[in-house]
């Protein structure tokens, strides 16, 4: 299974775009927004998309990946997206590629926020959830709110993670476990840090 960030050296502020590949397969985790669209675009096939929660930074090219490639989009709370979507549900089990990843909701960030893991491989899809180094989600926009997200953490602080894959930032792949405590602590201090 190979990870690419399709939003990498992107212009526009956006969500990381994730492009999972596995045995000619091609799947993305989120759609991101503005010219990430280029690089998107240039893929020769693609499945679906899977998004991790609605904010406009990491849907906002949904409606140009649908029309280009036909794909299927799953979420959360698809009536929330400006296409049509499959729901998934907490402890649903979506097929990525031939990987099968946990769905696990995460509110605290925005309410229909999801995390993606795959146990067999210890990967994780975060979104916006948690950053590296101790980062975590930003709790002062509407559907914020900190002690729903610490909540969210604790699910995934039980998680054997060895590499995750966030909604802005480089993916972490060396002490993974480590950080995802380390943005529990940070959130638990109830910092105004956001």
């Amino acid at each position: 299974m190979k990870i690419t960030n399709l939003a990498k050296d992107s212009e526009n502020f956006t969500g990381e775009v994730w492009l999972i590949e596995n045995k000619g397969r091609k799947v993305l985790v989120d759609a991101g927004e503005g010219d990430c669209w280029n690089k998107i675009k240039e893929l020769d096939n693609l499945e679906k998309v899977v998004i991790t929660h609605s904010h406009h930074d990491h849907v906002k090219n949904l409606q140009e990946i649908v029309k280009k490639f036909n794909c299927g989009v799953e979420a959360f709370e698809p009536s929330n997206l400006p296409v049509e979507a499959e729901e998934l549900e907490e402890t649903d089990k979506t097929n990525l590629c031939g990987e099968e990843f946990e769905v696990i909701h995460t509110p605290g960030h925005k309410d229909d926020s999801i995390c993606l893991y795959n146990s067999e491989n210890k990967v994780l899809f975060t979104g916006d959830l948690i950053f590296p180094e101790g980062g975590f989600g930003r709790t002062d926009l509407a559907e914020g709110y900190r002690d729903i997200l610490i909540n969210s953490i604790n699910k995934i602080e039980k998680l054997d993670v060895e590499s995750f894959y966030t909604g802005h930032g480089d993916p972490v792949t060396q002490d993974a476990n480590k950080w995802v405590k380390k943005s529990l602590e940070e959130a638990r201090k109830h910092e105004a840090k956001y």
